[in-house]
């Protein structure tokens, strides 16, 4: 089993530059840091020539450290006049800083102050895996694969136009340089790819030339008398072509997401919805899963949880309205053996604080601010959204390049000519394009009969208890359902979970049965309230067998789907968003070739 999180670099001063005591190197020289990034890497690949008036240009690097390569990648990118309309940085690294380390180091390099800063500011934690960070508007994507090269290399699924080959020294960090890791950088190569390092160790050469790439010395900046640059010299898979007009039949939560990001890579876009305007819960919550064996689920969830948070943040920080709060989340165990399992988990997979702690049943009582029913865990970074807000952020975002259309349903879906056209029931066109998403929830299942997708519809409901000071309660509580603050007082509890039930309204005897899930968390939190005197809200989940959304390309050409997103469409439907959008796009995905794969729609096929 991998682990979960990854130790963190442990830096020393020395010679005024930042030294790695478990590499037994510097970072960078004393001077000329900067210097180096332009002159090796940036020039050393030919930029910023080699990416004007491109419409996206990916770069992969195997060191990812301070952090310097990017930042200096970046305002280079900010500085050109004819930059690529989107730039993609991947960068691994198998000991990551912690953050406040990042900032010290970082501090320095005051002409880099705004991006060390943005950086800052949603650099994950050590946690191993794929994590996606987006910049300027989600022009700049940064995403870093936490692990060692030659266990996240592999799957990595992207298309380089360069390479920066960085990291320690091939004396001091063997594992960075080998030969397979050399051909896992090949097999991601774009035909004429270039690549820059600043050793030029033979052992390096031997093993670039006999993966495709022709290598040759250049003068290095002083000390370093040489440096080494090449270009790829094999065969490459054709780039895919973004297409320019692509279809979102469904305008819920999913649909406008997933519009958002593609809307985001200049794709014009068309949302057919049946509804006038979708309804949704006044608030849901966001937390990873977590389980003892750290399946895929819980792995797949981490970089969904960092990833919600992250678009959350800068929807807002852009100016959209959104109401969402980072309050954290506990999660009660529902009795002492569950408890038990809950701390040997925190414990055998050394959690990072700033994502999950767990607590005893005397500090979950403080920390809630009144009785609970016992111990359990602390997710710090939980949140609440209300998801009608998200969706309106999003499509405000999306602008003039989202259309959508409202109160007509797509019966029938077909391919001619290269084009995905969506007919109504009368047999008139509504709308075509080159590419479709299908994100209508459940029906996802009826449109494409022939992806064979095992989807369940399940009504849930949800009851709201007005304000009341004897109710105070800022953080959420979850276990036996959840008990959340909604924005404008009072609080969300929910939800029931009922299958084959196709019900809409909502039910008296569902509110008591919300009341009795908030009772067993949080004794007499709802003393006096009576079910016939609450509101609620009735909505119907997509489930899927595995508990896995549905996110991604069938096989079908220019078909993808993100639906399946059961009682967490705020964990799994802004990262599924991204994911649909970057394979439509070529770009880089934000997730393991294994991961993605756990939630194609594919795997119903299989």
């Amino acid at each position: 089993m991998s682990p979960v999180s990854l130790p963190t670099a442990q830096l020393d001063p020395r010679d005024g530059a930042p030294f790695s005591r478990e590499f037994d190197d510097v970072y960078h020289s004393a001077s000329g840091a900067l210097a180096q990034a332009r002159h090796v890497f940036l020039a050393g690949n030919g930029l910023p020539q080699r990416w004007r008036r491109r419409s996206s240009f990916t770069i992969v690097e195997t060191g990812f450290g301070l952090g310097l390569n990017f930042l200096a990648t970046w305002q280079a990118w900010r500085d050109d006049a004819e930059r690529p309309a989107r730039l993609h940085f991947v960068s691994v690294e198998s000991t990551p800083l912690a953050q406040g380390d990042l900032a010290r180091a970082l501090q320095p390099f005051q002409e880099l102050a705004p991006l060390a800063h943005a950086l800052g500011q949603v650099y994950p934690p050590p946690l191993a895996g794929f994590h996606r960070l987006q910049f300027d508007g989600g022009r700049v994507a940064l995403t870093l694969l936490w692990g060692e090269a030659r266990a996240v290399l592999p799957q990595l699924v992207a298309r380089a136009d360069a390479f920066y080959l960085d990291g320690f020294s091939p004396s001091r960090n063997a594992t960075a340089w080998t030969p397979e890791v050399m051909r896992e950088l090949a097999r991601v190569a774009a035909a004429e790819a270039t690549l820059a390092t600043w050793t030029v160790a033979g052992g390096v050469r031997a093993a670039l030339a006999g993966c495709g790439f022709e290598v040759e010395k250049r003068p290095g900046l002083p000390p370093k008398r040489e440096m080494l640059v090449g270009r790829f010299t094999r065969e490459s898979p054709s780039p895919v072509a973004p297409p320019r007009r692509v279809l979102v039949v469904g305008g819920g939560l999913a649909g406008t997401l997933a519009a958002e990001r593609l809307a985001a890579r200049d794709c014009e876009v068309v949302v057919l919805e049946p509804r006038q305007a979708p309804s949704a819960a006044a608030v849901g919550l966001v937390r990873p899963i977590v389980n003892l064996r750290d399946m895929l689920n819980a792995r797949i969830s981490r970089s969904a949880f960092l990833y919600a948070l992250q678009h959350c943040r800068a929807l807002q920080h852009d100016g959209y309205h959104l109401q969402w709060r980072r309050c954290g989340v506990l999660q009660l165990a529902a009795d002492a053996d569950e408890a038990t399992r809950f701390e040997a988990i925190v414990r055998n997979h050394a959690y990072p604080a700033s994502l999950l702690q767990y607590l005893d049943a005397g500090a979950a009582a403080a920390l809630a601010g009144r009785p609970v029913r016992g111990p359990g865990w602390w997710f710090p970074g939980g949140a609440i959204v209300a998801p009608a807000s998200l969706a309106t952020a999003s499509h405000a975002r999306a602008g003039e390049r989202a259309s959508r259309v409202t109160q007509v349903r797509v019966e029938r879906l077909e391919r001619a000519e290269g084009t995905w056209r969506a007919w109504n029931g009368s047999g008139g066109l509504l709308a075509e394009a080159p590419a479709v998403v299908v994100a209508n929830a459940s029906d996802a299942a009826r449109l494409v009969p022939e992806a064979r997708l095992r989807l369940s519809r399940v009504r849930g409901q949800v009851s709201y208890l007005p304000p009341d000071r004897a109710r105070a309660l800022d953080i959420v509580v979850s276990g036996s359902g959840y008990v959340a603050p909604l924005p404008e007082g009072g609080h969300c509890i929910g939800a029931t979970y009922q299958h084959d039930d196709a019900d809409e309204h909502v039910r008296a005897h569902d509110h008591r049965a919300n009341l009795e899930r908030a009772e067993s968390m949080l004794p007499r939190f709802t003393a006096g309230v009576q079910p016939k005197d609450l509101d609620g809200w009735t909505g119907f989940r997509t489930t899927v067998p595995d508990r896995l959304p549905v996110a991604g390309l069938s096989v079908l050409e220019g078909l993808a789907f993100l639906t399946g997103l059961g009682s967490r469409g705020l964990l799994w439907g802004p990262l599924g968003a991204e994911l649909v959008a970057s394979e439509l796009c070529g770009d880089p995905l934000p997730l393991a070739r294994d991961e993605a794969g756990a939630i194609s729609p594919r795997r119903f096929l299989s």
